[in-house]
C-alpha cells in the first residue's frame, strides 16, 4: 500500500471544515444560518488564498522567465478577489467568486505543466479542488432552502 505523505493528510484536513459546514447548511438547530455562511466564506477565502500564493513561490524558485510575471499576477488577482469575497454582502456572489477561483488556479496548474512537480500533486489538486467547489454548490443550495 501506498504511504500518504504530509501535505496529502493536509490536503484532505482541510476538506474538512468545507464538508462540515456544508451539511450544517442545512442543519439550523446547530448553526445560525448567517453564521455558517459567514464562516464557510472566510473559510474558503483563506485556503484560497494560500493556494493562490504557493504560485509565487513556484513561480521564484522555477525562474519561469516571461511567465513568472503572469504567475504572480495571477495569484494577487485571485488573492484580491478572496478580499472582495469576504466583503460583498451577496452571499451567492461571494461563493461564485470562491468557486470559479478554485477552478481557475487549478486550471492554471495544469496549464502550466511545469508547476507540478509531480502528476500525484495534480490528482491530489484536482480532488481536493472538485470536494471544495461541490461543496461551494452545496451552500448555494442551502440559500435556496432545499
Amino acid at each position: 500500500m501506498k504511504s500518504i505523505n504530509m501535505w496529502q493528510w493536509l490536503g484532505f484536513a482541510g476538506l474538512l471544515p468545507f464538508m462540515t459546514l456544508s451539511l450544517l447548511a442545512f442543519n439550523h438547530s446547530l448553526l445560525a444560518p448567517e453564521f455558517t455562511m459567514q464562516v464557510f466564506v472566510s473559510y474558503s477565502a483563506v485556503i484560497l488564498s494560500f493556494v493562490a500564493g504557493t504560485l509565487w513561490g513556484k513561480a521564484v524558485i522555477l525562474t519561469l522567465d516571461d511567465n513568472i510575471a503572469k504567475l504572480l499576477i495571477i495569484s494577487n488577482v485571485v488573492a484580491l478577489g478572496c478580499w472582495i469575497a469576504l466583503l460583498t454582502p451577496f452571499e451567492l456572489s461571494a461563493l461564485i467568486l470562491l468557486a470559479s477561483g478554485y477552478v481557475y488556479l487549478l486550471y492554471i496548474e495544469f496549464k502550466a505543466k511545469q508547476l507540478s512537480t509531480t502528476s500525484s500533486y495534480l490528482t491530489l489538486r484536482t480532488i481536493l479542488t472538485s470536494v471544495a467547489v461541490l461543496c461551494h454548490v452545496v451552500i448555494m443550495l442551502s440559500l435556496f432552502n432545499f
